[in-house]
């Protein structure tokens, strides 16, 4: 199974929400002060929960092993990512359920990081956030008939809440040093260059006899004619395989490389190019234009 993690992607992802938290910080005001930080509690904490779905997607064997699959689910799904998407769906509500610091456990264990956690300090943010959402109403119900009330953090300084949301900052700051250090070789190129490897087998179709970087960073072919050439010796399975790609991204090329002819029916396909062939299908779904147009490396200078 080809693993679809990009560190990019996380480190864009980071990088979005701490443009986002750096604006909340520079427009929190006293009288803004609980609603920016709400928002900015709950910024902070559906990123982890993303990072975290995004992590397990790719790497379902990740996923705790006493989660359990409904029966109902398998019966009716047509693909195994759907049932993956559900045990993902379970694991998160499991820990994220949990006080924010064990959910933040939970986040840095998962992917083997070297990653510390000041438990104070999201103790603090978690009692400021509960206070928050909790207590007002709370008083105005359990105490609406006396004269008493429970203030929680109500009088907390303005430079507290900003403390607090720069702490988020500063947390996937270091995040997202340690996570590229350990997965700096997950890439788009690394990508390409396995899921066309896993499909192609035949020396034939060795990746970079056919395909090669344009100036601006994105794939194209390198002689049309010489891939029709090479695709004259190709086996059926893998003519079918090869016109999968060719369709995504020129179906113009595809009816030049080869002819349709040589597409075998699916009930003739063995079992591990069926495989292959909905491999495919799960990937494009994710990553439609990765052969097609998409910027993979960084401009070339001209």
């Amino acid at each position: 199974m080809t693993n679809y993690f990009i560190c990019s992607d996380i480190s864009n992802s980071i990088q979005h929400t701490n443009s986002t938290l750096d604006n909340i910080v520079a427009s929190i005001t006293t009288d803004t002060e609980k609603a920016y930080f709400i928002y900015a509690y709950s910024l902070f904490e559906s990123t982890i929960t993303e990072i975290v779905r995004y992590y397990l997607k790719a790497f379902p064997y990740k996923i705790d092993k006493n989660i359990t699959v409904n029966k109902e689910l398998v019966l009716m799904s047509s693909r195994s990512s759907i049932i993956i998407d559900d045990m993902i769906d379970q694991n998160i509500r499991k820990h994220s359920n949990k006080s924010l610091c064990e959910y933040l456990q939970f986040f840095v264990s998962i992917q083997d990081l070297d990653l510390s956690i000041d438990e104070y300090k999201f103790k603090g943010i978690s009692n400021l956030r509960n206070s928050i959402v909790h207590d007002d109403i709370k008083n105005s119900l359990i105490y609406k008939h006396t004269n008493s009330t429970k203030t929680s953090n109500e009088d907390a300084p303005t430079t507290l809440y900003k403390d607090y949301i720069c702490y988020f900052i500063q947390f996937l700051n270091s995040y997202d040093v340690c996570m590229k250090t350990k997965y700096s070789e997950y890439t788009l190129d690394k990508l390409a260059r396995t899921i066309w490897k896993n499909t192609f087998s035949t020396p034939l179709l060795a990746f970079d006899a056919v395909w090669e970087y344009h100036s601006e960073g994105y794939l194209q072919f390198k002689n049309i004619d010489d891939l029709k050439n090479r695709a004259s010796s190709l086996c059926n399975s893998e003519h079918l395989l090869l016109a999968v790609f060719l369709q995504q991204y020129n179906h113009t090329i595809n009816e030049y490389v080869h002819g349709f002819n040589k597409i075998p029916s699916l009930v003739s396909i063995d079992t591990d190019n069926k495989s292959k062939l909905v491999e495919l299908i799960d990937f494009f779904d994710s990553f439609p234009l990765l052969f097609n147009g998409e910027i993979i490396k960084p401009s070339t200078p001209k």
